[in-house]
């Protein structure tokens, strides 16, 4: 009976390991990555601002604008391994109803290295034909102290984005990451403007412009989760001659911050996120390990232990009487 209750500690001692090994190096790996049923609405805000209101064709200053990004995953667009999102910014002066712009864009990307792909009908405006590369809106779960490259939508192209250092954020410690994005001419269709608007002399035949762009960015991110938990921009737009020369219009000039109603959603989804990895990368592990050994142990020590009964010792089982002579 012993031995039977043994070798059964034994298979269920084995059992527990393989579910170690199947919980630490399979499942968490599988389960942690971006969620594919997501949906996020975050805000950031300029004051001070600077930008064209191309509505009453006249420049405002001293704005408070806000940029309003809301994300919504495309469950049924989804592939093996692949998340798809959906994000819309609506860039706004409430205090005067000036919707200064709208941006949008489709990206699917890896959900765990946070890669970007283009499939799943991936575009920016609308355009399939952007080839997005890099990382996007999601962070690597597993982020690390080095340089990546972030896909910028106004751009349209991934630029470096370094890692400067760590810092406390809203209490947790953070991974702060950089980029700088010199002036870049974006590629659009624009109707030709009157030249006094771009300070030439009036009177003259409207002219042909371009749009360029350049930024500077902060990102926190948590290194639990890989998370953005706080985020800046500074972001610069201006409209110049296509033929050079004198003369340019700014569209916008924002200096954004993240609203601290947003940072403290963020951090709490990272919280929930961080629970959750460390559930699936530690606590379930572990305790497979723990009852897995002491399973084992158990078994094993009942099995290699004597299995036989004690030999009597004389009729009533006490000791023997020593032989007469």
């Amino acid at each position: 009976m012993r031995r039977t209750i043994g070798f059964t500690l034994i298979g269920i001692g084995a059992f527990m390991l393989a579910g170690f090994v199947l919980a630490r190096y399979y499942i968490a790996p599988t389960l942690i990555g971006a969620p594919t049923d997501f949906y996020q609405v975050t805000r950031l805000r300029a004051d001070g601002a600077s930008y064209f209101d191309a509505g009453r064709l006249t420049p405002r200053t001293g704005a408070t604008v806000t940029a309003t990004n809301t994300i919504r995953a495309d469950v049924k667009a989804q592939e093996d391994g692949v998340a798809v999102w959906d994000s819309t910014t609506v860039i706004e002066d409430t205090a005067n109803g000036v919707t200064i712009e709208l941006q949008k864009q489709r990206l699917a990307f890896d959900r765990r290295t946070a890669r970007l792909t283009n499939c799943c009908g991936a575009a920016v405006e609308n355009d399939k034909s952007v080839r997005q590369s890099g990382i996007g809106l999601f962070w690597p779960v597993e982020v690390e102290k080095k340089g990546l490259q972030l896909f910028d939508t106004g751009t349209r192209r991934a630029w470096p984005i370094t890692f400067a250092g760590e810092e406390r954020r809203n209490g947790v410690r953070t991974y702060r990451f950089v980029q700088s994005v010199p002036d870049t001419k974006i590629p659009s269709e624009l109707p030709a403007v009157p030249p006094e608007l771009l300070g030439l002399p009036k009177g003259g035949a409207p002219v042909q412009v371009d749009r360029y762009q350049r930024s500077d960015s902060t990102y926190w991110i948590d290194p639990r989760t890989g998370a953005p938990i706080d985020q800046q921009r500074h972001v610069v737009s201006t409209l110049r001659p296509q033929q050079g020369g004198a003369g340019s219009l700014v569209v916008a000039d924002l200096d954004l911050r993240m609203t601290p109603e947003s940072r403290m959603s963020l951090l709490a989804k990272s919280d929930d996120g961080a629970a959750k990895i460390r559930l699936l990368e530690t606590i379930v592990p572990l305790t497979f390990l723990g009852a897995g050994l002491f399973a084992l142990a158990a078994g094993l020590a009942l099995t290699t232990g004597s299995g036989r009964l004690p030999r009597h010792r004389g009729a009533l089982g006490g000791s023997a009487a020593p032989a007469s002579r």
